[in-house]
């Protein structure tokens, strides 16, 4: 991970920052004169106007996305629905299950479960992005691949305070506007966490031994969202994930979310629904289960 994390750190930002300039993390440096074009859609119904946008969660500075449709939606919507918001509550629930399922059960370390040449490989990424050696030999498949990933995207000056979500929240929060959860963050930890442990290990040993780094994949991924490729982010995310994955971490999901969309789809009024774009692309995703019930859905941008 280290290897391919550190050579093709570079492609990625080369490529983002084609685009990118220095700013600050706000909803008005990602306005103006866009720079992308992320797909979204309209739900119309006798009571309502519903959008659907498809977010990219951490992006570097400078990308430009606010603008065009995406804007004239926001800024005409009653409320923002995100994938989870969570009261001081939920968050101590969520932070107390974080704690119970990030680490390996009885007191085990990733060396008991893994060969030597993936742990040396995992101390020697520890090492390098400065993560300590004892919490990633104590810490779950699942969750090292998560923070591997962030860690790597920080180094590359990508960054979750620029990412759609963020941004939008902040701003619906400032000007008090109505922002519900489609599922709580306990219920997307115990998403990604219920994995057999068998098969985290073997999904972390095949990403530690890919060739192309999972940096330049989040290139590929990010020029899809960019310019709004339906076909090739579906097919970017079929190939991203084992089918066990896709089937748990969107699908599932996006189930689990229609009926809580169709509640606001039915409700009167306008509402801005912010998901990742992977939910929206796909003949699983939300798009096609919501066209299959009978909604009218257009793509607007």
């Amino acid at each position: 991970m280290r290897r391919y994390l550190m050579q093709h750190g570079l492609l990625l930002v080369a490529f983002l920052f084609v685009l990118a300039g220095c700013s600050s993390p706000t909803l008005r440096s990602a306005g103006t004169q866009t720079n992308v074009t992320p797909a979204m859609w309209q739900i119309t119904s006798d009571a309502s106007d519903v959008y659907l946008f498809g977010s990219f969660h951490s992006l570097p500075s400078g990308i430009v996305w606010y603008g065009g449709p995406v804007a004239d939606a926001f800024e005409a919507s009653d409320e923002l629905v995100v994938e989870s918001v969570d009261s001081p509550e939920e968050a101590r629930k969520a932070l107390l299950l974080l704690e119970s399922k990030a680490l390996l059960p009885d007191g085990k370390t990733l060396d008991e479960y893994v060969d030597k040449e993936t742990y040396t490989e995992l101390m020697e990424s520890a090492d390098k992005l400065g993560l300590s050696r004892w919490r990633v030999s104590r810490s779950q498949p699942w969750f090292l691949s998560i923070m591997f990933a962030y860690e790597g995207m920080s180094k590359a000056g990508i960054h979750k305070e620029y990412g759609v979500d963020s941004l939008l929240e902040q701003t619906a929060a400032r000007r008090r506007m109505k922002i519900i959860g489609l599922e709580t963050a306990s219920e997307a930890l115990d998403t990604l966490a219920s994995q057999p442990l068998k098969i985290q290990v073997r999904r972390l040993q095949e990403k530690l031994r890919e060739e192309q780094s999972q940096v330049s994949s989040l290139a590929s991924l990010f020029q899809a969202w960019a310019y709004g490729d339906e076909k090739g982010l579906a097919r970017l995310m079929r190939k991203e994930m084992t089918n066990e994955e896709y089937q748990r971490v969107l699908v599932a999901r996006n189930r689990r979310w229609l009926p809580r969309v169709e509640k606001h789809i039915v409700s009167s009024g306008k509402t801005m629904i912010v998901v990742g774009a992977a939910h929206l692309v796909g003949d699983q995703s939300l798009v096609a289960m919501l066209k299959s019930r009978g909604y009218e859905v257009n793509r607007i941008q």
